[in-house]
């Protein structure tokens, strides 16, 4: 093994220096020539030491010396104890050599200092090149002789014990990651030979307590050992003389003894210094008083060039549980315990056993990997694409891309078009990036802002809107109808937006004063209309202005601080597109009274639905504005095909207007129906099952071939009979498509659903847009639509899964293998409320997975007084959130915030995954597939390669749920049975009540 810090950069960077040997006069500085690489051997001999393991170098730095010139000899099976056989060095550039060839070398390297050989009869510095360099662990001041024959030698030596703990040296301190090591397998000694678990468990029969380990000395050793310890599940205690060695003890979750007297220890180096009799007095009482309660000691403290001091007595030792183990790190220097004899295992009188120091020589083979073989780097890189290859798939993706530009414009009818494609393709571009931004946790608010966004689909109902004080015509009464249903979803969806963003406010924040917005909202449209009546058109700048406010609307989402500015941005651009169209109609008086009725007549029922909606039936109130966003589309594309009819004669753009009313129809209706079929699933209206009709693929087939053979009748036929049945068909059809398809997927997938059915509504608002050369219409619905696919594409990746198979109603992953699932065996343990609160009070770290069964339970409310009585007890809680878990992005969120629970405690799964190994305890309420280890675990699972939520990495898990059913994957839960894993069944809400009562009992 390396010294953890290869030695590799330290050789190469030491010679470097050593090159440039100066020579200084009064007036002048010579430097001497420096010696080539390639004229250098580094000799790596074999450690004679006794029990030594290790190896300077690895096989990976002699690599990495060999690259840089170097020649590099290796003693023949000098790296057998670490499992690096002659082989390894030589694929690496290495030649084997005997011992006296290699202890010749310019630069030797080596573990341990040199000592006699008796193998040879020679100490290994008489076998060393006169003037050679040497790297090791010298110890200078326990090794004066070894100093003076390396000085008669004339030798430069690097005493890699000696450089200093400064933050430029970090790279060559080979100390403290030997200590590091030590500290880690003191531990795992310690375990190997301890009686029970180091974590503490509940069973059948009873409570199994944690072991309490105590270890002496904050150092590095003492350090990596608390981690280790913490992570096992131990409590752990720690001691030193130094300040800031307790505060690292706490930061690892250790508990830190504390005497009355007061005395700095901090010594030179970074070690503690000699303490006063007074302080070793006092000391010695409290590790006399730990032994009776501790089952693991581990004791690390040394003095630099001096004896280990006793810190444990032989009555300390004796005063210990029966089957307690001490671990001594300072044997070697004499140890720190009275019993321990250097280099051997022994068992005490009470069957306490006592370890000489672990050191880092029983782990040989931390080092890092072997280099690869030829063979292996030849499959690699056959494997690998060509950059040709790649470079040609890329350029080809290009081509197909700007040939369809080109394609478009020889297709445009008119500059108008051209310019339209251009507005699209950039407002796409442009929603792409800033929906990226939004915070996972503003999901659900960013579906409620786009929904109220979509609304302007008003914009083209008023277009189409004539007569005095009412409708005059067919097409106009769809028009004012698309124009009430559109101020539904204005009205309703700000509100909501509001209330949500509102739950998210924390008592510590400042004041807000959100209704300064008004002012930017007054000069923005009473500008306008200052502007209209001095005979100005600024319509097109208006809703460029409309748009970019749209645009900000999605961009404020992406953090709290400036989420409640993006919804008055939305307002805004909402109010200026509105007011701007009106500018831009300019109708008569009575017209005018229709518009305003039908507006004020949407917006006052969309505000009394989004006043009485609870935040728990957010999912299904998204589905229903969606449905209203689909039928504004479609009755603006027929209303505009029944009344720009007759131009269609003279009217070069006439195909080119029908097909876009005609892809608006279908888009509009597909939305329509669907989303009322999610609204049914999400209410309990429909079962939320998924519908498998009877070759429903084959039956959404003839549906989609229906739709496009429509278009031929429809385009070839000038007649208006024909149109406008073409136009009803398809709407019948798309209507009859979005049913089939959305009950065939079932509830747990109404996430994807909703997002889905958020990206089709806004390509029904950008048909809209190319239907009546609206910029703003095609920016807005660019924005929408891209924002819903990506919102899909994530909530797709987060169950490893593809798009088409859950809008087709699919079944299983994109990696779920073909084999039989996994068997899972073993039994679970149940326990009860009261076990659960012993369980809280021993926790330190907790964390919270909630699911859907949270949501149905309406349990946030007595969870988040818990997390807060939790908090003030000193605990750190934190929630981690599967992206797919309730029933649309970010509802756990929102949800969580309405009950007041902090915003900056609520990780999603990437954010907190990395943090289970390190977690006491974790609570699952409600929640199944989110944290169901078969999908790392079994690659033959129908969940298999979704990313989950690790729950079973951590000391404790307890689930909290009705029963030991499966959840919507069908599919069982390998972690109920997992020995870490308690099952508290029962109904969440109920449950979180009475672990409320019990925890808030106890701190009384």
């Amino acid at each position: 093994m390396s010294y953890k810090e290869d030695l590799s950069q330290t050789v190469e960077w030491f010679i470097v220096h050593r090159s440039l040997k100066v020579l200084q006069s009064s007036n002048c500085v010579t430097v001497l020539p420096g010696i080539p690489y390639k004229q250098l051997t580094v000799g790596v001999p074999k450690e004679i030491f006794q029990n030594e393991r290790r190896v300077a170098l690895s096989p990976a730095g002699v690599q990495a010396l060999i690259k840089q010139g170097f020649n590099v000899v290796v003693e023949s099976g000098a790296g057998e104890p670490s499992k690096f056989h002659d082989q390894h060095y030589i694929q690496a550039g290495a030649t084997i050599k005997d011992v006296k060839d290699v202890l010749a070398s310019d630069v030797l390297v080596k573990v341990r200092a040199p000592v006699f050989n008796p193998e040879l009869g020679a100490h290994e510095v008489e076998l060393m090149k006169e003037a050679a360099t040497l790297f090791s662990f010298i110890y200078p001041a326990q090794n004066p002789e070894l100093m003076d024959m390396l000085s008669q030698r004339k030798a430069t030596v690097l005493a890699m014990d000696q450089v200093p703990r400064v933050t430029i040296a970090q790279g060559y301190d080979a100390l403290s990651s030997m200590a590091n090591i030590a500290g880690y397998k003191a531990v795992v000694l310690a375990a190997n030979s301890f009686g029970r678990f180091f974590t503490g468990q509940i069973t059948a029969a009873g409570k199994v307590p944690p072991a309490k380990v105590l270890i002496i000395g904050g150092g590095v050793a003492g350090l990596a050992a608390a981690g280790t310890a913490r992570s096992m599940g131990a409590i752990v205690r720690g001691f030193d003389t130094r300040a800031a060695a307790l505060e690292q003890f706490k930061s690892l979750g250790a508990e830190t003894l504390e005497m009355d007297i007061k005395e700095a220890g901090d010594g030179q180096g970074g070690y503690a210094k000699e303490m006063s009799k007074e302080f070793i007095e006092a000391e010695m009482k409290l590790f006399a008083k730990q032994c009776l309660e501790v089952d693991i000691l581990i004791s690390t403290a040394l003095i630099p060039g001096r004896k280990a001091p006793i810190l444990i007595t032989k009555d300390m030792v004796e005063s210990m549980k029966d089957g307690s183990v001490v671990v001594d790190l300072a044997a070697e220097a004499g140890g720190n315990i009275e019993t321990t004899v250097p280099g051997e295992l022994s068992v005490h009188k009470n069957g306490t056993n006592l370890f000489p120091a672990p050191l880092p020589d029983n782990i040989p083979v931390a080092a890092p990997p072997k280099p690869k073989s030829k063979q292996e780097l030849a499959k690699e890189k056959a494997a690998a694409v060509s950059p040709f290859k790649a470079t040609l798939t890329t350029a080809g993706m290009y081509t197909g891309g700007l040939g369809t530009m080109l394609g478009l414009g020889l297709a445009a009818p008119n500059a108008a078009f051209t310019q339209m494609v251009t507005i699209f393709g950039l407002a796409t571009i442009v929603g792409y990036h800033t929906v990226w931004g939004v915070s996972p946790a503003l999901h659900s608010p960013l579906m409620s802002v786009t929904n109220a966004i979509s609304g302007l689909t008003a914009v083209g109902g008023l277009s189409l809107m004539g007569g005095g004080y009412a409708p005059s015509s067919s097409a106009e009464t769809l028009a004012v109808a698309a124009a009430f249903i559109s101020s539904v979803n204005i009205a309703g969806g700000f509100l909501v937006t509001k209330k949500m963003l509102d739950m998210f406010k924390r008592p510590t924040d400042p004041p807000e004063y959100n209704y300064l917005y008004l002012l930017p909202t007054g000069v923005f449209v009473g500008g306008y209309g200052v502007a209209m009546q001095a005979g100005y058109n600024i319509e097109q700048m208006m809703y460029l202005g409309s748009g970019m406010c749209c645009v900000g609307a999605l961009a404020g989402l992406s953090n709290q601080s400036t989420a409640r500015l993006g919804n008055a941005l939305g307002m805004m651009g909402v109010a200026g597109g509105i007011a701007a169209t009106l500018g831009f109609l300019k109708p008569t008086p009575e017209l005018l009274a229709q518009m305003s009725a039908a507006m004020a007549v949407g917006g006052t029922a969309g505000l009394g639905i989004a006043r009485k909606i609870q935040i728990t039936d957010l999912p299904q109130l998204v589905a229903a504005f969606h449905s209203l966003v689909g039928l504004a589309a479609v009755l603006t594309c027929v209303a505009e095909y029944m009344i720009e009819y007759p131009h269609f004669a003279t009217d070069p753009s006439a195909n080119l207007t029908k097909i876009i009313a005609y892809l608006g129809t279908f888009i509009g209706g597909v939305t329509f129906s669907g989303s009322l079929v999610a609204y049914g699933k999400l209410q309990g209206v429909l079962s939320s099952a998924p519908l498998h009709l009877p070759g429903r693929h084959a039956m959404n087939a003839g549906l989609m071939a229906s739709s496009v053979g429509l278009m031929i009748p429809y385009m070839l036929d000038p007649s208006y009979t024909t149109g406008i049945t073409c136009l009803g068909s398809v709407s019948a059809l798309s209507a009859v498509m979005g049913l089939t398809l959305t009950a065939a997927i079932g509830g747990a997938d109404m996430p994807v659903v909703i997002t889905v059915l958020n990206s089709y509504s806004g390509w029904a608002l950008c048909a809209e847009g190319f239907l009546l050369n609206n910029n703003l219409l095609t920016i807005v619905g660019a924005l929408i639509g891209s924002s819903g696919a990506i919102l899909s594409y994530i909530m797709c990746v987060a169950m490893n899964r593809s798009l088409a198979n859950v809008i087709l109603g699919g079944y299983g992953t994109s990696s779920t293998g073909s084999g039989k699932p996994m068997e899972i065996v073993g039994t679970h343990t149940e326990v009860n409320v009261d076990q659960t609160v012993e369980m809280i009070k021993d926790a330190q770290n907790i964390i919270i997975t909630p699911g859907y069964g949270l949501c149905a339970a309406k349990a946030q409310y007595p969870i988040a007084e818990l997390v807060k009585m939790l908090q003030e007890q000193g605990k750190k809680v934190r929630f981690g959130i599967h992206p797919v878990a309730g029933r649309m992005p970010g509802q756990l969120n929102v949800l969580l915030a309405e009950a007041g629970v902090p915003y900056d405690i609520v990780l999603e799964m990437e954010e907190i995954n990395e943090d289970f190994a390190e977690t006491d305890l974790v609570l699952v309420i409600g929640a199944n597939d989110t944290v169901n280890s078969a999908a790392l675990e079994d690659p033959n699972s129908i969940i298999a390669g979704m990313p989950v939520l690790e729950v079973w990495k951590s000391k404790q898990v307890v689930v909290m749920k009705r029963s030991l059913g499966v959840g919507y994957a069908a599919v069982d839960n390998p972690i109920f049975y997992k020995p870490n894993t308690a099952m508290l069944l029962g109904d969440a809400k109920k449950t979180c009540d009475a672990l409320q009562a019990k925890v808030r009992e106890a701190s009384q």
